[in-house]
């Protein structure tokens, strides 16, 4: 049995990092690649389910990425499917009801690069795995809880099938870690704002805007932000999701820092003549490019509606 998936696994959550590292989102990711009695006992537990000519394995390799943010999961996904091939019959996202407590479950699966193809092929020999990998999307708090269910009660069912009261307590978490969710970014944006009334602007937008990203302002824009409050205000309002999806479909042209989100808020929302004043200009002619070349005042709305 032909199964060393490890040294793939480990390349392709590299080449992973490496997208997310430079979209600046703030994550954790984590590679698996089964082993071989991993695999036989799939096998064995569904006999007859896989076969070279019909449904095969497709998480013989697998990358978790943890993110620090829940928020950013619908952008990680969105950065994945521009750069892998997405299997989107086989993918899934289980969104939990209102009166359930669960995770919600992004498994997305992509055909392996390229560049890896050859590796994965030595692997699989004839056994029925397809040349996929599956990535898993998770909040960083999330992530924990998953662990230990996965280890010990889904890997332990039976013992779990006539307790559903502790079933219920033990789903009844994920609300606490929903609730510690919302109180982080709540105090990250409680301490933007502090830094706001305090005019410590180049603080104020690295705690906002929550991303990968030195905390340096540059002095043009700081004085502005001095001179005139109603624009700090404009710009402390800054909406991380809308920018950070204006950066997924921009890169790599343009680079993260606190000036280049500046620079984009302020085309996408604000539209202050001053800061337009200081936008270099291949970054004025990449978001041209995107939005052809806007005159009048564009909402958020629209730029998710333009990047959907």
């Amino acid at each position: 049995m032909a199964t060393n998936f490890r040294h793939s696994a480990e390349n392709i959550r590299r080449e992973v990092e490496t997208i997310l590292q430079r979209a600046g989102i703030l994550c954790r990711v984590f590679a698996r690649g089964k082993d071989e009695q991993s695999l036989r006992k799939k096998l064995e537990r569904e006999s007859g389910k896989y076969s070279r000519d019909g449904k095969m394995i497709q998480d013989a390799i697998g990358i978790r990425v943890a993110l620090y943010f829940s928020e950013d999961v619908e952008i990680v996904a969105g950065l994945l499917d521009k750069e892998f091939n997405i299997d989107r019959a086989s993918s899934t996202v289980d969104v939990p009801k209102a009166d359930q407590f669960a995770v919600t479950r992004h498994n997305l699966i992509f055909t392996v690069p390229e560049q890896h193809s050859g590796d994965v092929t030595k692997a699989i020999g004839s056994l029925p795995i397809d040349k996929t990998f599956e990535v898993q999307l998770r909040s960083i708090l999330s992530e924990g809880w998953h662990e230990v269910e996965h280890d010990l009660r889904y890997k332990s069912k039976k013992n779990w099938e006539s307790q559903p009261d502790l079933s219920r307590a033990l789903n009844g978490i994920m609300a606490t870690i929903e609730t510690a969710e919302w109180s982080m970014r709540k105090i990250f944006d409680d301490l933007a704002y502090r830094n706001y009334k305090c005019r410590k602007w180049p603080e104020m937008l690295h705690n906002k805007i929550r991303m990968r990203v030195e905390p340096h302002l540059s002095a043009p824009l700081c004085v502005l932000f001095d001179a005139d409050l109603d624009l700090a205000k404009a710009i402390f309002r800054i909406d991380r999701v809308a920018v950070m999806s204006v950066l997924n479909r921009a890169r790599p042209t343009l680079p993260i820092n606190l000036d280049n989100l500046v620079y984009i808020w302020n085309y996408i929302s604000v539209r202050n003549s001053k800061i337009n004043e200081l936008t270099p200009k291949f970054i004025v002619d990449t978001l041209d490019s995107l939005y052809g070349k806007l005159v009048d005042v564009i909402s958020v709305e629209e730029v998710e509606e333009t990047d959907a």
